[in-house]
């Protein structure tokens, strides 16, 4: 890839480029000097992450796009500030103080002539890298090929992507899509050219010219090892591997022969962007570490109810049901850190509740979606999308698991909606480690699709079939009767315990009788203890059957190991319908903790009506296939 050719006219070449984008076909209405934005009626927006000293900047609006310009010392405009047209725009900044970041506003009449600021307060500096090395490390890094400018160049002093950038899966031919980097706790550097074998050159690189060719290049290599660094350099952190080092695109010979320096732009538990600057130009990389999926709904648009909530926070937090004063929430923007000091074992311990005023009906569909990390494994934590003044009627109550300094998208598509005057968002990470941090960030609910996004369609490929081999639940469980289980009952509607429900079982058909209505989870729960053994990191997938004679919401079912609850494969939670048979699916799923003795199945049905029977069929538990 030459690039010397694109420097002549950059400026010109980037905002006509803009404009050519910035606006649809529909309301295109020709040029107009009298149309030009105004700097200071743009809605603009700063928010710090006090913890990695990473600064976010949006501007607001459909039909304008900003260029930010970050005077070099951070503080005043000068002659070369470095410039950048992302929006959101992510920067880190290694030192405590008070900055300015200047902006035009353009459309698809030009750039605004005034210019506009935003100002803000790095509280901390970095004196040690923990945060970053703990979100950089132990887990293998590759080119976010789905991201828009994954690659990307500029010039030299700019975020390197005014020149070209590469669209979604452009440079799949040249097989760096599969190279993955690895930086270690321990300061260590790994890269891996993955099942292609080749690292990606560009044309102007002379290193290797057996293999050179008149356009960009791949050359074979083998896995490398070596070290990297972090480091400051005024208010830019660096990471920097020695000479020779490889990296999935090499731009030039100096990016090969000298010390490779990528400035840290930003950082989060699955995505990191990287700038190579030597002066002449700027190259700009994407990377990520998630699996490329969905990545949530667009938070800063209009169309986003959370965007101008107004909410108010309580907490529950009591470490062994003994209450503590509330934890630490520290809200910037979109983004909220919680931090949970003391470490609790059950779940409903560590309750954070967003009473917000947002409304929802019964005549729309909704989508909801919101990103969570956590500084340390987290295994249980719930997330609820319920109606103020009635935790019967919500949206959804999941839990799911973190695994250490990595995001997870939590998210809903096309639900029906109900009638909310309130909506409430519960969090609950009872079962938290001590010294655990969870941000929750770019929280999304809005009516079905309305910012043109929408989720992809969840396929499942995995075969259920009861009558097979290899159905380790029917050889194990139910070919054997009743000899193959044994039961527990803990019947107890508004926690007052009562004689057990009554429970017949019918080759490998269970039906329940619960004749007292319950109104909270773990109020009505039926345990199937078997001797099924369960092993460490193998992938089962399991699947069931209900029936129910009335409507029943919020059926919570929990494979888990029978010495250590905590070691579980799942516990989801399912809403039923009267008369209509429903079947669980999930597929693929390993025990939290590693090996179990023996494997039990908890079903709850602890917001049951009066008179309710619920049958439960077709258990399948099976290895995945490989």
């Amino acid at each position: 890839m030459k690039y010397n050719i694109f420097k002549k006219s950059f400026f010109l070449a980037a905002v006509a480029a803009l404009t050519m984008t910035a606006c649809s076909p529909e309301d295109y209405d020709g040029i107009s000097e009298a149309g030009l934005p105004l700097a200071e009626g743009a809605n603009v927006k700063a928010t710090v992450d006090d913890a990695t000293n990473t600064v976010t900047f949006t501007m607001d609006g459909t039909s304008i796009y900003p260029i930010w310009y970050i005077p070099v010392d951070g503080k005043e405009i000068t002659k070369n500030p470095v410039y950048s047209t992302l929006n959101p725009l992510q920067k880190i900044w290694a030192n405590s103080g008070n900055y300015t970041v200047y902006y035009r506003v353009g459309n698809h009449n030009g750039m605004s002539q005034g210019m506009g600021s935003v100002t803000f307060k790095v509280a901390n500096s970095l004196t040690n890298y923990d945060e970053l090395k703990a979100k950089l490390s132990a887990k293998p890094w590759r080119i976010a090929s789905t991201e828009p400018a994954h690659m990307a160049c500029g010039p030299s002093g700019s975020d390197g992507t005014g020149w070209w950038s590469a669209s979604p899966g452009d440079k799949a031919a040249f097989g760096v899509y599969d190279d993955r980097v690895t930086f270690g706790s321990d300061y260590r550097y790994t890269y891996d050219p993955g099942a292609g074998g080749t690292v990606y050159v560009n044309t102007g690189c002379s290193l290797w010219p057996t293999y050179h060719q008149s356009s960009d290049y791949m050359v074979p290599v083998e896995k490398q090892k070596t070290t990297y660094s972090l480091s400051t350099e005024g208010d830019n952190v660096y990471i920097t591997m020695p000479a020779n080092t490889l990296f999935p695109y090499i731009p030039a010979d100096g990016a090969y022969n000298g010390e490779l320096k990528l400035r840290l732009e930003s950082l989060t538990g699955s995505k990191m962007v990287l700038v190579w600057d030597d002066g002449n130009i700027a190259w700009h990389y994407i990377l990520t570490c998630s699996d490329e999926g969905f990545s949530g709904y667009n938070a800063s648009s209009d169309c986003n109810l959370w965007k101008n909530c107004k909410y108010t926070n309580t907490f529950f937090y009591a470490p062994g049901w003994a209450q503590l004063p509330d934890p630490e929430l520290k809200v910037n923007g979109n983004n909220y850190t919680l931090s949970l000091p003391t470490a609790t074992t059950d779940q409903w311990q560590a309750q954070v509740f967003f009473k917000t005023d947002m409304t929802t009906n019964s005549v729309n569909t909704y989508d909801f979606s919101a990103k969570f990390t956590s500084t340390t494994d987290h295994n249980n934590v719930t997330v609820k999308l319920v109606k103020a003044g009635d935790d019967g009627v919500y949206y959804f109550a999941d839990v799911i698991k973190l695994k250490a300094n990595q995001e997870y998208v939590f998210y809903k598509s096309n639900m029906p909606g109900i009638d909310m005057d309130k909506v409430n968002l519960v969090l609950d990470f009872g079962g938290n480690a001590a010294n655990t941090k969870v941000t929750i960030s770019d929280i999304d609910l809005q009516e079905h699709a309305c910012d043109g996004i929408q989720a992809p369609a969840e396929e499942d490929k995995t075969v259920y079939t009861y009558n097979s081999e290899s159905n380790i639940w029917k050889t194990n469980v139910d070919d054997k009767g009743t000899a193959g289980f044994s039961t527990y009952f803990y019947y107890a509607p508004n926690w007052a315990n009562i004689p057990d429900p009554d429970l017949s079982v019918d080759k490998g058909h269970y039906t329940v009788l619960l004749p007292t209505a319950a109104a909270g989870q773990w109020q009505a729960q039926v345990h199937l203890i078997t001797t099924i053994p369960g092993e460490a990191d193998t992938p089962y997938d399991f699947s069931c059957k209900f029936l129910a004679k009335k409507d029943i919401k919020g059926v919570t079912v929990k494979l888990t190991d029978t010495s250590n609850d905590k070691n579980y494969f799942f516990a989801n939670q399912y809403d039923l319908t009267a008369g209509t048979e429903y079947q669980v699916k999930i597929p693929a799923v390993k025990l939290a903790l590693g090996a179990a003795t023996a494997l039990k199945l908890v079903f709850d049905f602890g917001n049951t009506p009066a008179d309710e029977k619920v049958e439960f069929y077709d258990i399948i538990l099976q290895k995945t296939a490989q």
